[in-house]
């Protein structure tokens, strides 16, 4: 077959440089993949499928980073967001869709009393620790090592210009480590405010690992005992594992929740949800911005809940997951390539054995991406719901490729 190349991509990469920090700054930058063997720029997408701007066409097992669960450019969510941009969509007040979605939110996301909504996942997991603070009159946050929440100066893991005064408070644990969160509390005890959590670990640059019974258990039994709340990212995850919240689904006894990414298949929308009791407290927080009350997006999030109910899209993903996951096992044990299949079938992740620099990664997924198969080497993958069978099949044709270049450029 004909291998893709990105000559106008790179182009336009290199003009951007001209203009932007970095050309494309944070993990959108070509740098965070394969440079060269993937495009810069895209153009167009359609269900799971994005074409580039030099009218490649992929197989998008990024979705958006997470934000498309039904397909892109779903017609019902389309339909939605449409109808609510002829009456308008930013106004100096929020639209007659600000009710129906928290009402809608609050009777599906278990145990929560009320939401608020943002436009980013950074935006909605500082809101919940600063009602963290405000609820316990507490600073203290324990927060997982080399977990992401977003891109704020009290999360942020590397980058230059933030004051370490700004993570004082912040004070970390290893993820899935009852004993090392026991040695966190123990050296905090009595100022700590919350734990933030993603349900499953899916750091970058390492395989997922979900977590034990026994570590959520220790979480939800500490907390209750210490006094302070059990936050739970669920940015990533949310709506792709349970209706109810991931925390439901892996058994977190949440006080706040966060959601975002896919709740609006890719409108630019994020909430935060609380327990009936810490409402009083969220009342006394300052949270707000220009574009957070823009119906839009609010449109969307409805249609996008009601669709993803009525189609059954998180057992379809599971099941498209599951078969992906044990194809690619099957294909790289056929090549003698051992590799490592982590997290649940709906954001699944491989990654190579003896490959602590992720070089063969990074090689077998740029082979996949000039083939028309967009996987990435650092970051966890997404499933999306217009995948079909005939799309997963095409998908493992290639991979078969790719180990096999693989084992010949390194070995077995």
């Amino acid at each position: 077959m004909r291998l893709y190349t990105f000559e106008r991509s790179y182009r336009l990469f290199e003009e951007a440089t001209q203009y932007v920090p970095g050309g494309i700054y944070g993990p959108r930058t070509p740098h965070f993949l394969t440079f060269g063997s993937y495009p810069a720029f895209i153009s167009r997408g359609e269900g799971c499928r994005i074409w580039d701007v030099d009218g490649n066409e992929y197989i998008d097992y990024m979705c958006s980073f997470g934000t498309n669960l039904l397909g892109l450019r779903h017609p019902k969510i389309e339909e939605a967001a449409r109808r609510q941009q002829e009456r308008g969509d930013c106004f100096t007040l929020p639209s007659d869709l600000w009710v129906p979605l928290a009402k809608r939110l609050v009777g599906t996301i278990e145990k929560m009393g009320w939401c608020v909504f943002g436009k980013n996942g950074s935006d909605v997991t500082s809101y919940a620790i600063t009602v963290a603070r405000a609820a316990t009159g507490k600073k203290t946050i324990l927060v997982a090592r080399g977990a992401y929440h977003g891109s704020h100066f009290w999360c942020q893991t590397y980058g230059q210009g933030v004051p370490e005064e700004w993570k004082s408070h912040i004070h970390f644990f290893e993820y899935n480590d009852p004993e090392d969160l026991r040695r966190v509390v123990d050296e905090q005890r009595g100022d700590i405010a919350g734990a933030i959590l993603t349900p499953h670990r899916h750091d970058v640059l390492r395989d997922q690992e979900l977590p034990t019974e026994s570590f959520v258990r220790t979480v939800n039994t500490l907390a209750r005992k210490e006094g302070f709340l059990v936050v739970i990212d669920d940015i990533r995850c949310g709506f792709r594992l349970d209706m109810r919240g991931s925390a439901h689904f892996y058994g977190y006894d949440a006080d706040l929740n966060c959601f975002g990414k896919a709740m609006a298949n890719g409108y630019p929308i994020a909430a935060a949800m609380g327990r009936p009791e810490l409402k009083s407290a969220a009342e006394q927080v300052f949270f707000t911005g220009t574009h957070f009350f823009s119906g839009v997006p609010f449109a969307a999030t409805l249609a996008t809940l009601d669709e993803i109910e009525a189609s059954g899209a998180i057992e379809r993903i599971r099941d498209l997951g599951t078969r992906l996951m044990e194809g690619l096992r099957e294909a790289a044990a056929g090549q003698r390539v051992e590799v490592r299949l982590s997290g649940p079938p709906a954001m699944p992740f491989m990654t190579f054995a003896d490959d602590q620099g992720f070089d063969k990664s990074r090689f077998f997924c740029g082979e996949a991406a000039k083939r028309g198969i967009f996987f990435h080497p650092h970051h966890n993958w997404f499933v999306c719901a217009a995948l079909t069978e005939e799309d997963i099949a095409r998908t493992l044709e290639v991979a078969e490729e790719c180990f096999k270049l693989t084992r010949r450029q390194f070995g077995g």
